[in-house]
């Protein structure tokens, strides 16, 4: 079987990097189950010794690949949001208000709100007044009116305001690369394409297995659990408070710029002090805040991978085969084939002693390097000797001759 995917051989695989969890999951027990069905009586059988050779020597063409993506979320930032939330929870919950006047003389219909301050207005400003009736009765044309209402313009709150829209775009940025980035190229690929000249028929075999790993999902990741699940909460509630009627009310209102005033509200309260940290932190904090990397590997099929293919797809032989409706008998009393060793194999063989071995990749190489120099000198003499007697022998031959 050839492997056509490219990997460094002198690098050994990361097990952490793997595309399934080592643990026994559901799907590993029922791997456990179909391969312990028979399994002896299936190899000690002659039909199956006779096609399992017929795979392992013919060209096969085979890519085995997975994409992982590994995370990692730096803490400092999720835990200086942490602390500040429930202050700035409080004050989006309790907002700072002023009492705001605005003064206008307005025509006498259209006056609502006449106090003492009118009255004041119009003895000072006589021109206002149209008439005076015999009774002392003052008619005015126009008046003074006084408009007393609560309101949330003041720069700390304007600060708030601003604070939650620039911490909503520092975690949404972060949140949508760490969950959504990259989903569609995420887990594992099989492609096998076979042509097996089975003396009497021709056997084209096509095999191609896509998973697709849904790892946007936040609830699927597992890795480092608690900080994703932080995060996840972090965001829900930043967004939460960007979209309450306190906020909704002070976007048509002028942001602040930083660096922010400490005014005495922001420098004494306790609430305002905390939310004047986070603002701090995030204009200081200049790293990217995560790492999202996308592991991609294209490992050599190892000898055990290459048997349950080869199983597989004597199973579907056998399958195809088995409904045919007048099934002809297939001789398999044929001469049997010897198997070339190519480079895959030499891969195979590598990867199998990395593993079972035990011993390092260095001490691995020390010995692989001595055994092969070893054999070089064998060879060497050998040929030495082979040499020395062909001349022997042809100084023979030329003695004789004369």
């Amino acid at each position: 079987m050839e492997d056509i995917s490219n990997i460094n051989d002198n690098e050994q695989e990361d097990k952490s990097l793997r595309p399934f969890d080592e643990e026994k999951d559901v799907v590993q027990n029922v791997y456990d189950k179909i391969q312990n069905m028979d399994s002896e009586v299936v190899k000690e059988d002659d039909f199956y010794k006779y096609f399992y050779n017929l795979l392992d020597t013919s060209t096969n063409f085979c890519t085995f690949k997975y994409v992982k993506l590994v995370k990692n979320i730096d803490e400092e930032w999720i835990s200086a949001i942490e602390e500040a939330l429930p202050s700035l929870h409080h004050v989006v919950m309790n907002p700072r208000k002023f009492i705001e006047e605005d003064r206008e003389i307005v025509n006498m219909a259209m006056a609502r709100n006449i106090t003492t301050e009118s009255l004041r207005h119009l003895i000072q400003h006589s021109n206002l007044i149209d008439k005076y009736d015999e009774d002392g009765t003052v008619i005015p044309n126009r008046i003074l009116n006084v408009f007393k209402e609560e309101s949330l313009n003041i720069y700390e709150n304007r600060f708030i305001c601003t604070l939650i829209a620039e911490l909503q775009h520092f975690v949404n940025k972060r949140y949508n690369v760490i969950f959504e980035n990259t989903k569609d190229e995420l887990g594992a690929f099989f492609k096998m394409e076979s042509i097996i000249d089975n003396y009497t028929e021709t056997v084209d075999y096509k095999l191609q297995v896509n998973i697709r790993d849904k790892q946007s999902d936040e609830k699927n990741e597992k890795d480092n659990d608690d900080i994703f699940q932080r995060l996840v909460k972090v965001h829900r509630q930043v967004n939460g408070l960007a979209s309450t009627e306190f906020i909704a009310e002070m976007r048509t209102m002028p942001s602040v710029r930083h660096p922010i005033v400490k005014t005495n509200a922001i420098k004494k309260n306790m609430y305002y002090k905390a939310c004047y940290k986070l603002w701090n932190f995030i204009y200081s904090y200049n790293k990217v805040g995560y790492t999202v990397d996308l592991v991609k590997r294209e490992p050599v099929i190892s000898k055990a991978f290459e048997k349950d293919i080869y199983d597989s797809f004597i199973f579907n032989y056998a399958m195809l085969h088995n409904q045919v409706g007048d099934p002809y008998k297939l001789d398999i009393n044929k001469k049997k084939k010897e198997k070339n060793i190519d480079v895959k194999y030499i891969r195979q063989s590598l990867e199998e002693i990395v593993d079972n071995s035990g011993m390092s990749i260095d001490n691995l190489k020390r010995l692989i390097n001595n055994e092969l120099t070893a054999i070089d000198e064998r060879k060497k003499r050998e040929a030495n000797e082979v040499e020395k007697l062909r001349r022997k022998s042809n100084r023979t031959k030329t003695d004789s001759s004369e």
